[in-house]
């Protein structure tokens, strides 16, 4: 097949027909069209999975599928020496992925099947184009970094609880940013952190004039990838966007020429009108005093012992400010200064720790603890402290290729066990909403226990005790999950949790006990069922007596032969007459007490009940607990009988 053919079969997929007078091509099938570029209208199909992440399961290098058919082809070529996963990072289940290839909807990633040919369970939430986000922003960054010299560290999960991706901590020595991808973290503004608001982030007016400004990232497709983009808001100003590479870190923080622009704008003297002995407006020292404070903060909170310094001198020689405001400067400074002898005390044991790791030739610890220096003893270095580290890198260089590869494998592993910790932690979020092992929960218990092991020892004694819990639970095999409406089982008290009638259930046990439960337990929902059943029992017993009851029996004609000679059958093989005269008494009285079969439905609620005391139009209410709802479906049998009674009543005088 050329390209014009396969051109035109991608443009007449199967179900599609051409509109007339538009040269354009619909689905008939369910009558929905939409636009794209080259193609005309095809259909979409966000459900599918759209990212993926290239080499394993925990990679953090993220790829994005291309929607059309004909970009896939080139996509395969271009990739055909690589795998596709479902990565732990995307909230996935870490199996591999393959590409599939369609005409009449959005080309996708898809789970190999299972050997059993069961289909793939996966918990993975995020599928679409923009799943990855935190993954491209994590690359973006790195690369940014890179190219100024740093190497920064990066976080994903949080301790509000915020699903996996919405929030991105980027650290360096000299700086650190939180990315809001979405609204599920609110904002702290004064923490030592510069927040980077996604755009469905809201920001209230008030903080933008306090502020002058906040930065915006967001993310736009380009082929396979998503390429970054920071914009800077302000109050009454449009946003303008830049490109990372446009961006810089300075001592406000994160920095675009729009930043610039509003600064210089702010800084500048007002024009005003000429008044003779006017004084020219300084800054007063209260407004001073609490920037000063709030660089304190930031200085302690990323570590950096030089900026901490120079703002304690700052403090220290700002005059003009007294009452409460100077306490608190004193006690910031005081603080400050204990802070900064615990940082050299725990700069000179590193560097002692450096020190006698190369003299008991230790490479593994070597290597740890030169990136420790690295990350916070890069600066103002003693001549003691430089004749360590020379000595350190001196010794980690002249390594043999087998000790050095062993080093890399020992920190391969410690990687991956910090990996499977944060793994542990993100499971633990998803299920913190459960007590109970069921057969939904398997994939996300499974995953849980596997990170677990490779854990070890990074995880936390609360943290082993939970995962005792949850393994105890998977020993015992998964519980079967009822399929109960909550407006039927919140009418009955839980035999677990012994939460009342109207309650939700709570979770019994783990660290979140007390909490309410997304869901009922099976205990109360067993009720439900059992109920069910015993009724759906008794109407299939009722059924069948009234079958045999209503069914007319034919009489039994005797044979040709025996009409002929007069043989009559014997006793044993017919019914007696009592007997049928007994069932039919039987149907009679059930018959009876259907009296709701005796009254027109219209004249049902035309009296005030004796029971319930419903009023007349109204219905009875649900004392007996004979259906899901607040009232009865069918009035009670005292208000029906009423109405038979006044009918007799009104015909014995006419008779």
């Amino acid at each position: 097949m050329n390209n014009g053919e396969r051109l035109s079969a991608y443009r007449r997929p199967c179900g599609w027909r051409l509109v007339p007078g538009n040269d354009l091509w619909a689905n008939v099938a369910d009558g929905t069209m939409s636009w794209v570029e080259r193609w005309g209208f095809v259909r979409g199909d966000r459900r599918q999975i759209q990212t993926a992440v290239l080499g394993g399961a925990d990679s953090e290098e993220p790829l994005m599928l291309p929607m059309e058919a004909i970009e896939l082809d080139a996509f395969r070529r271009a990739h055909e020496d690589d795998t596709f996963w479902c990565g732990t990072l995307l909230g996935g289940c870490g199996g591999q992925l393959t590409t599939k290839l369609y005409t009449d909807r959005a080309c996708h990633f898809a789970h190999h099947p299972d050997p059993d040919g069961l289909p793939h369970v996966c918990g993975r939430r995020a599928r679409g184009v923009d799943s990855a986000d935190h993954l491209y922003v994590r690359s973006a960054a790195a690369a940014w970094l890179g190219n100024r010299g740093e190497e920064a560290h990066f976080e994903y999960a949080h301790l509000d609880g915020a699903p996996l991706g919405s929030i991105v901590d980027v650290r360096w020595p000299r700086g650190a940013l939180r990315v809001h991808l979405d609204h599920a973290v609110t904002p702290e503004w004064d923490t030592g952190i510069e927040p980077v608001l996604g755009l469905t982030v809201p920001v209230d007016r008030d903080t933008l004039i306090r502020r002058w400004y906040v930065h915006r990232i967001r993310l736009d497709s380009e082929g396979t990838t998503r390429r970054v983009r920071i914009g800077t808001e302000a109050f009454a100003r449009a946003t303008e966007w830049f490109g990372l590479d446009e961006c810089e870190m300075t001592e406000r923080g994160l920095s675009t020429l729009a930043v610039e622009e509003i600064v210089q704008a702010r800084n500048a003297p007002r024009p005003s009108l000429w008044s003779p002995g006017k004084a020219r407006k300084v800054p007063e020292p209260a407004a001073r005093a609490q920037a000063l404070l709030r660089r304190l903060v930031y200085a302690r909170r990323i570590g950096s012992v030089s900026s901490a310094k120079q703002v304690c001198e700052e403090i220290e020689g700002l005059t003009g400010v007294e009452g409460e405001l100077q306490e608190q400067l004193e006690a910031a400074v005081r603080h400050a200064r204990v802070w900064l002898v615990e940082q050299n005390e725990e700069r000179r044991r590193l560097f002692d720790n450096l020190k006698r790791a190369v003299s008991e030739q230790r490479p593994g610890r070597v290597r740890r603890l030169l990136i420790r220096v690295n990350a916070t003893a890069a600066e103002n270095r003693t001549a003691a402290e430089s004749a360590v580290y020379e000595w350190a890198i001196k010794y980690f260089g002249s390594l043999d290729d087998l000790t050095r590869n062993a080093v890399e494998a020992e920190a391969a592993t410690e990687k991956e066990a910090k990996k499977a910790a944060a793994r542990v932690r993100s499971a633990f979020h998803r299920l913190r909403g459960y007590d109970a092992y069921t057969f939904d929960l398997c994939p996300q218990v499974e995953e849980l226990l596997q990170s677990a092991a490779l854990a070890g020892e990074l995880l936390k004694p609360g943290e082993a005790r939970r995962v005792e819990v949850w393994k105890k639970r998977a020993a015992l095999g998964p519980q079967e999950q009822l399929r109960v409406a909550r407006r039927y089982w919140i009418q009955r008290s839980c035999p677990r949790c012994k939460a009342g009638q109207g309650k939700n259930c709570v979770l019994v046990e783990g660290s979140s006990s007390g909490k309410a439960r997304k869901d009922g337990h099976i205990e109360r929902l067993q009720l439900i069922v059992d109920e069910r059943k015993a009724a759906q029992g008794m109407a299939r017993q009722q059924k069948k007596a009234l079958q045999e009851v209503e069914v007319p029996v034919e009489p039994m004609q005797p044979a040709p032969e025996e009409r002929e000679v007069g043989f009559v059958r014997p006793l044993q093989g017919r019914r007696p007459k009592v007997y049928w005269e007994g069932r039919a008494q039987e149907a009679g009285k059930k018959a009876a007490h259907r009296l709701h079969h005796q009254v027109g439905r219209g004249d049902w609620y035309r009296g005030t009940c004796p029971r319930c005391h419903a009023g007349p139009g109204k219905a009875c209410a649900n004392d007996d607990r004979v259906g899901p709802g607040k009232s009865r479906q069918i009035p009670h049998d005292e208000r029906l009988q009423l109405i038979i009674s006044g009918r007799k009543d009104q015909a014995e005088p006419n008779a």
